[in-house]
């Protein structure tokens, strides 16, 4: 599980820099149950998480292939610790795939190259295209909500607790089908035991109960939903729900309340807006019986209706809803 710093070689360019770690490429490094190219977030002095590190990467291991490769593909997961001195320094995680970054051209012609973080969505679209971000419409505003739905299915059926969901920690894709990619994997949490790094609340994305857990989770998208279905100024702090009518239906309206709402118990699942999302967006049964009974639906983000039950699960998830 444990990859020595000296084995890493000599470290390629430096792809980011943040209060916590600065991220560079490692060419000169590649895994047999990683498809692509690797990243090494090497963490500053004073910022090394503690050993529960290892708890994530050893999950991740141990998952069947089907749904290793469902995260792999959803999340920068952290899939070696890295150790300098016998204590960890550092984490290896797949490299952000380009289409997940946009380029768009400063005033003075320089071309500023950025991860499309959700951040980006809340942005009064008329603004946005001044500044030459991209500015996604309704119906893929709908995919990449559900889409993020499908990342927290995945998750939290395996335990997990995301925890700190916030506007930068999620990024997003238009081409090849609206995608979306859950990136600082390693403040994730196996529900039960302590977070690798403090789980904390971004500004403005605090919910009600001071624990955070599966259920702050699905208060926290509540709030994404929100946000990213209504953009314009002061997007990024709306907490009513009454700014989706005549975004959503009634039943997204009342899905939307209950999320954000005070009762945790209320809450909507992942499955439950997955469902709803892939239903507004016209990914429903077929119209003959014959389509229906031949094969499953399958959705882009990997929701199957089951032919027989006809119920809707994730691809690779065994049936398990």
């Amino acid at each position: 599980m444990a990859v020595p710093r000296v084995a890493l070689g000599t470290l390629g360019p430096l792809l980011g820099s943040g209060g916590q770690a600065k991220v560079y490429a490692v060419p000169s490094v590649r895994l047999p149950d990683v498809a692509g190219p690797l990243v090494f977030k090497h963490y500053r002095p004073g910022q090394e998480p503690p050993a529960g590190l290892h708890a994530l990467v050893l999950r991740r291991l141990r998952m069947d292939l089907p749904t290793r490769d469902r995260l792999d593909v959803r999340t920068a997961w952290p899939v070696r610790t890295v150790q300098d001195g016998g204590a960890v320094c550092g984490v290896l995680m797949p490299l952000i795939p380009d289409d997940y970054f946009h380029t768009r051209y400063l005033p003075s012609g320089a071309a500023d190259r950025s991860l499309c973080e959700f951040q980006h969505l809340f942005v009064d679209p008329e603004r946005a295209r001044r500044l030459g971000m991209p500015v996604p419409g309704r119906k893929a505003r709908l995919a990449l909500c559900r889409d993020f739905a499908g990342v927290m299915h995945l998750l939290h059926t395996n335990n997990f607790v995301i925890g700190d969901i916030n506007a930068k920690n999620a990024v997003f894709r238009l081409n090849a089908g609206p995608s979306v990619r859950l990136v600082d994997c390693d403040a994730i949490r196996i529900r039960g035991d302590a977070a690798v790094l403090a789980q904390l609340n971004a500004p403005d994305w605090d919910p009600p109960e001071r624990t955070l857990s599966q259920s702050t989770d699905l208060y926290k998208f509540g709030l994404l939903v929100l946000r990213t279905l209504c953009p314009g100024n002061g997007a990024s702090l709306y907490r009513d729900p009454d700014h989706v009518r005549g975004v959503l239906d009634g039943r997204g309206y009342r899905l939307l309340a209950d999320a954000i709402g005070a009762s945790p118990r209320r809450r909507p699942t992942a499955r439950d807006w997955g469902l709803y999302f892939t239903e507004l967006l016209g990914a429903g049964a077929p119209t003959t019986r014959a389509a229906r009974i031949s094969a499953p639906v399958v959705t882009t983000s990997g929701w199957v209706r089951d032919p027989t039950t006809r119920q809707w699960v994730q691809a690779g998830s065994d049936g398990q809803t």
